[in-house]
């Protein structure tokens, strides 16, 4: 089987002990979970070059929308609120204009934690700048203080989709973030929920392969977690169709 290169989004940092100093950073997990099913991760640098940006995407099978910090709230029309965590101008401009032109190719796209978030965002959609803004009658822990593949909670499932053919009507996931879906955006359809009601999963079902997850399932899947490595194959095996 041919070997399709994934696009992996970076995060920028300051370059500690320098100053005015930056650097590109990304999670081991999304590059081990790509190799270890397939394909070639390729981590994308932060730029505003839209002509190489571009060039770039030609190279590209699939895209993978990593984690990371918070989506500035101007682009879903808010204020920031208290709760609100840290943004990155130039990641959220760089990462709104990738998904814009990627979505052209009609390749296979999966976004994880703030990847979901995002797409939710493009597509008009908008999200709790914190947890402490919704009202839930079970209070589920979403920003876990554990080891990364160990599961914390569950997650209905529903009926048509990938993770309902891996999973079944239930999993059980990881959950490292405070801020989730709030309004839907258009054209997007929730798959999976928490018991308290945080959407957990969505799809683009006009699109060949587009799925999105609220948890981490690469560091699931990088530690022995069979059933979260089999959404990593199933998304390397679209990219090579």
């Amino acid at each position: 089987m041919k070997r399709p290169v994934i696009g992996i989004t970076s995060s920028i940092s300051e370059m500690k002990g320098r100053r005015n100093a930056y650097e590109i950073t990304s999670g081991m997990d999304y590059s081990l979970a790509v190799l270890n099913a397939g394909g070639i991760p390729f981590i994308l640098p932060i730029h505003n070059n839209k002509d190489v940006l571009a060039d770039q995407i030609k190279h590209l099978d699939g895209l993978l929308l990593s984690g990371g910090i918070d989506v500035d709230p101007i682009y879903y029309g808010e204020e920031c609120i208290e709760g609100m965590g840290g943004v990155s101008p130039e990641r959220d401009e760089f990462e709104l204009f990738l998904l814009s032109e990627f979505l052209k190719t009609k390749k296979p796209i999966l976004g994880i934690c703030r990847g979901m978030q995002l797409v939710n965002v493009f597509y008009g959609g908008s999200l709790y700048q914190d947890v402490s803004h919704i009202e839930r009658e079970i209070k589920i822990q979403h920003a876990q203080k554990y080891l990364p593949e160990l599961p914390v909670h569950n997650i209905n499932i529903e009926k048509g989709n990938l993770l309902y053919d891996i999973f079944g009507e239930t999993a059980r996931i990881n959950s490292f973030h405070h801020q989730m879906l709030k309004d839907l955006g258009e054209n997007l359809t929730v798959i999976a929920t928490a018991s308290d009601g945080v959407i957990e999963a969505v799809q683009d079902k006009g699109h060949p392969f587009f799925y999105n997850v609220q948890w981490h399932p690469e560091m699931m899947a990088t530690r022995e977690n069979k059933k979260m490595k089999k959404i990593f194959e199933e998304f390397i095996k679209a990219c090579v169709k």
